[in-house]
């Protein structure tokens, strides 16, 4: 047992890294943690580093690493002093472990983690402790050790890329004077692992037009370095509505119509002779899946829209397939950090309902109908002798 070199492990204290603002506008993230060393026996450390930096290509994964980070070293522990701003904890002998706290700074401009079938860019943290030998002949003990960690970049707050992904969505277009579509959502920004709520209206312009089948997609842009000539596109999530068939597949879309609709027997779908609104519910998975965050600056961009679809018949019979689609935000669901305002009772003109609260606490003695006649006269004399002023009320003027 004195001869184990004990185990090492990393535990930064949030999974990712997120940045706030454009590469061009980020200020520098800290990653904060632990390095915890658990040995048998108390162990003398000389050196402890850890290091941030972009993962390597796997064995057997034909995805090339593309990260163009450099390599960002926190020195720990050196020469068996604890470097500032790190701090040590002693050796616990009931755990068996040994704790120190680092701290890492990483630029803003760094590239966000990203995932594709031929290239990806990751990150991790490497952790190496090195220890003095038992005696003075025994050589010195080394253990290392690895976590992932994502790299996440959100909007500023007050920044133009947050005003224009908070923006409504709301489009529309018209289709050979015969047809108008529109689309409509709360944001421009959608979350991943959860669910987008999208309506569109179909409108007619035009007689003689059946609408067979409505749908929405979030389709994925990838634009990176093994492409020279063109972009990758793929749907990361789907729902439609078949109208030629006699009973729809329950998949998250919604149908509505001011009056019935008018549905022939001999022929499919749904006559376009009013207004009918498609409510939809796109179901967005887990990012670094099948789905990624929006990157605009980096060795892999990516970009997203939502696609909303309506295939539709001509009296001749020909059948179109009609789009409007427009650019949306695939962001993490993150926020800023929570801020402590102050209370409405904290202010310092809210005399009245400060006295309030005085004399409701008053009140809870007893009700009005069980106080007897001293009670009613000591309530009366304390309001009395409350110096509250009335309240002021501003006057409007006629206009």
């Amino acid at each position: 047992m004195l001869f184990t070199k004990g185990r090492l492990q990393i535990i930064p204290d949030s999974p990712d890294v997120v940045v706030y603002g454009s590469p061009r506008e980020a200020r520098s993230a800290v990653i904060t943690g632990r390095v915890v060393y658990a040995t048998c026996t108390p162990r003398a450390v000389t050196s402890l580093v850890v290091r941030f930096r972009s993962k390597h290509e796997e064995l057997f994964n034909p995805a090339m690493s593309v990260a163009c980070q450099a390599e960002l070293t926190a020195i720990v522990v050196k020469d068996g002093r604890v470097c500032a701003p790190s701090s040590v904890q002693a050796y616990d002998e009931a755990s068996g472990q040994q704790e120190w706290r680092f701290a890492l700074s990483v630029p803003g401009n760094v590239s966000e983690t990203v995932f594709t079938p031929s290239a990806f860019v990751a990150y991790e943290l490497m952790g190496e402790l090195r220890t003095s030998g038992l005696m003075p002949w025994m050589p010195f003990g080394r253990a290392m050790c690895t976590t992932p960690l994502a790299v996440k970049r959100v909007p500023a707050e007050d920044s133009l890329w947050a005003a224009l992904a908070a923006e409504p969505l709301d489009v529309a277009a018209s289709w050979r004077s015969r047809l108008e579509l529109s689309a409509t959502a709360a944001s421009r920004i959608v979350n991943d692992a959860q669910t987008y709520h999208v309506t569109g209206v179909v409108r007619p312009l035009a007689k003689g037009v059946r609408l067979l089948r409505a749908a929405f997609e979030l389709r994925e842009t990838i634009d990176g370095p093994f492409d020279a000539d063109s972009a990758r596109g793929h749907a990361a999530a789907r729902c439609s509505h078949e109208l030629c068939l006699s009973a729809p597949s329950p998949n998250s879309m919604q149908m509505r119509t001011a009056f019935a609709p008018t549905v022939a027997p001999e022929l499919p779908g749904m006559a376009i002779d009013q207004e009918i609104q498609v409510a939809g519910a796109l179901h967005v998975p887990r990012a670094y899946g099948q789905i990624q965050y929006d990157i605009a600056i980096g060795p892999i961009r990516v970009s997203h829209e939502v696609v909303f679809i309506a295939q539709v018949a001509e009296e001749s019979g020909e059948v179109h397939s009609v789009r409007l689609s427009t650019g949306v935000y695939v962001l993490p669901c993150t926020g800023p950090p929570a801020v402590d305002l102050p209370r409405y009772e904290n202010s310092a003109k809210d005399v009245l309902l400060a006295s309030t609260e005085k004399l409701t606490s008053t009140e809870q003695l007893a009700s009005a109908e069980q106080m007897t006649s001293t009670e009613l006269a000591h309530l009366w004399a304390h309001r009395a002798n409350d110096n509250t002023p009335p309240p002021e009320y501003c006057a409007v003027a006629n206009t």
